[in-house]
């Protein structure tokens, strides 16, 4: 009988499986966030304190931070599954071992991810001037607050991303996020679980959830920021110890059976002994790219995700001034949409892109025809919602911008998200996008639009003047040709990766 793997041994394959694959490098995009949390901090002006400096990380205790935890579980799920557990699955080694160990190696590189995150911002901007020092206790506690916060949220989204698509545990960490941030003030947040996510951080910070300071007389600010943390952090234990559901219509190695040979009766038998010569074969036809692209998208979310966005903007429409709304789908629906639409199409085409390359096609036609597709999807999306800000009554000297800029920005955006899903992992896209559509809406939706928006892509739709327009459409179409060709490149050496 085979001895059961330890613990201690199943730790260490479990740190060694992770040391070169896309979720060790995840952490990065904690130090990303930190240095364009620097630059915005500096572009707002001198005379700031150490306080100051804690209120601006508030977006990575809110939000990033907990986004890019999420990120880091459903990244790992994923890799997991295409793997098929690299041959871990049918190793004697107890579930609860393997859990433990997967959960324990993701809480360090989280710590890693807030310690870049949270912790280089305080420690750069306090080398730069002695008022901005914050206090090392008062630094400590924001790098492990909202670590220590996040660690339910990482059991969730492990066991959630172990039992559902990689993108239903990612619309549900959001989702947790989102709540979390809503009601993290509220008065019965001790019976809200999502609320440890946030409640632990606010203290520290000294800001509400929405970014503003405490005021000195709240009961917030003399808060113990343990309490919430520690729940948050006893969140996981449950997760953990679920098991893995067992989801009608899923099949396991128990349900596996051998296919049953054919049997042919005698007769049929001797007719096929007859035939000793192949039919003819008729000429190969010409393949049709596009058509076997768009046959590949039609079984995605795609079908219901872009009706989807146009609906919610014209339902967004019916209640609210036009003029006042563009912001909602030049910041959020199109880079978010653009996110989506990326990871989604190559998500669907990657698994047989190898067998993609064995044709006489090669990769180059079908790479172009997957982008020349991509990108349609995310040009007719812009043109159908600037119509729909049109008809809503916006004047046509403000629809024809709209619908040219956010075309032109969203395709660039597109082909952006496909090139680095391609180039080097999902991941990593994700994570661009997500930083890419925090800092659009930060710089695109403030004042700092006016120093700041050339270096923010993201950002660049909702500017509809011709001044800045005759800057942002030339850059996104050179853009667009330049993610186009690298598309190219980079689905060969996918191809032969694969």
């Amino acid at each position: 009988m085979t001895p059961l793997v330890g613990l201690p041994a199943t730790l260490r394959a479990e740190f060694a499986v992770w040391r070169r694959s896309a979720v060790a490098h995840l952490p990065l995009g904690g130090l990303a966030f930190a240095l364009a949390d620097c630059a915005m901090f500096l572009a707002t002006g001198s005379g700031k304190t150490w306080k100051d400096v804690l209120g601006y990380q508030n977006l990575w205790a809110m939000f990033v931070g907990p986004m890019l935890t999420v990120l880091l579980a459903v990244a790992a799920a994923r890799i997991d599954r295409g793997a098929r557990g690299g041959g871990t699955w049918y190793r004697p080694v107890p579930p609860g071992y393997r859990h433990l160990s997967r959960f324990t190696a993701l809480a360090v590189r989280s710590l890693l991810l807030n310690v870049l995150g949270a912790g280089t911002p305080l420690l750069l901007l306090g080398l730069l001037s002695s008022a901005q020092r914050v206090p090392a206790g008062r630094a400590i506690e924001a790098v492990l607050i909202p670590w220590i916060s996040q660690l339910g949220l990482l059991a969730l989204t492990l066991w959630l991303a172990r039992q559902l698509h990689a993108g239903a545990a990612l619309a549900a960490g959001f989702v947790w996020t989102v709540l979390g941030v809503v009601e993290a003030e509220s008065a019965a947040w001790a019976v809200l679980p999502f609320t440890w996510l946030d409640r632990g951080a606010l203290p520290v910070l000294g800001t509400h959830a929405n970014g503003v300071a405490l005021e000195t007389h709240s009961a917030l600010a003399g808060a113990s920021p343990w309490p919430p943390a520690l729940l948050g952090a006893l969140l996981a234990i449950p997760f953990l110890l679920l098991p893995r559901l067992s989801l009608s219509g899923t099949r396991t190695a128990k349900h596996r059976t051998t296919a049953e040979r054919p049997t042919f009766s005698p007769g049929a038998t001797a007719i096929l002994k007859t035939v000793t010569e192949p039919a003819p074969r008729p000429a190969p036809a010409k393949p049709r790219l596009l058509g076997a692209v768009l046959g590949i998208l039609r079984g995605t979310a795609l079908t219901w995700l872009c009706p989807g966005a146009v609906a919610l903007v014209a339902l967004w429409l019916s209640w609210h001034d036009p003029e006042t709304s563009i912001q909602l789908f030049t910041l959020l629906i199109l880079p978010i949409g653009t996110l989506v639409l990326g990871l989604t199409v190559w998500s669907a085409a990657a698994q047989g892109w190898r067998a993609v390359a064995s044709r006489a096609t090669g990769t180059t036609g079908p790479a172009l025809a997957l982008t020349a597709v991509t990108v349609a999807i995310a040009v007719a999306v812009s043109l159908i919602t600037a119509l729909l800000y049109l008809t809503a009554g916006i004047p046509a000297g403000h629809a024809w911008p709209l619908a040219l800029t956010s075309a032109t920005v969203g395709a660039m955006l597109t082909t952006l998200t496909l090139w680095l899903a391609i180039r080097t992992s999902q991941a990593v896209a994700a994570v661009v996008g997500i930083l890419g559509i925090v800092f659009g809406v930060l710089v695109g939706g403030t004042s700092m639009q006016q120093t700041l928006w050339p270096l923010i892509p993201y950002s660049w739709a909702n500017y509809l003047d011709l001044h800045r327009m005759s800057v942002t459409l030339p850059v996104s179409l050179a853009a667009l040709a330049l993610f186009t060709y690298g598309i190219t490149h980079a689905t060969r050496k996918a191809a032969e990766n694969s």
